[in-house]
């Protein structure tokens, strides 16, 4: 899989983003066959976002993209990074459409963004992510 970040701050190592998207990858069980490439895009802000997950256009290219604030602590990107990459995971397994905002096929509206199913799982996971690279 092909690996692009664009303006990655200096406080994150190629090294370190290679790790943990290495690990993320291995993890998850992420597909990189389907996945072709994977696009790191760092902003200097995205509201009162950590991060955004682009989309995943897997049938065309395989390029999947996320975004990454980069005004935040190191530590902070990288469990974004593996947050992110979880929405990669929901979509690729199909519990999750990130256009229709559907989770197991159901359609879930008016629902704070602390209580979507899709955001409470990549919270836990993000969280299991960071220890274990960590270890």
């Amino acid at each position: 899989m092909i690996l692009d970040a664009f303006n990655k701050p200096n406080k994150l190592s190629w090294e370190i983003l290679d790790s943990v998207v290495s690990h993320a990858i291995d993890t998850l069980e992420l597909d990189t066959g389907v996945i072709k490439e994977l696009n790191i895009i760092f902003k200097g802000a995205n509201g009162d976002n950590c991060g955004y997950f682009d989309g995943l256009d897997y049938e065309d290219d395989g390029i999947a993209a996320i975004e990454v604030n980069s005004k935040k602590s190191l530590d902070v990107i990288i469990t974004t990074i593996f947050h992110e990459l979880v929405h990669v995971q929901q979509v690729l397994t199909g519990v999750f459409d990130n256009v229709a905002k559907t989770w197991h096929g159901k359609t879930y509206a008016n629902v704070d963004y602390d209580n979507l199913p899709w955001e409470i799982e990549a919270f836990d996971k993000e969280a299991a992510l960071y220890a274990s690279w960590k270890a």
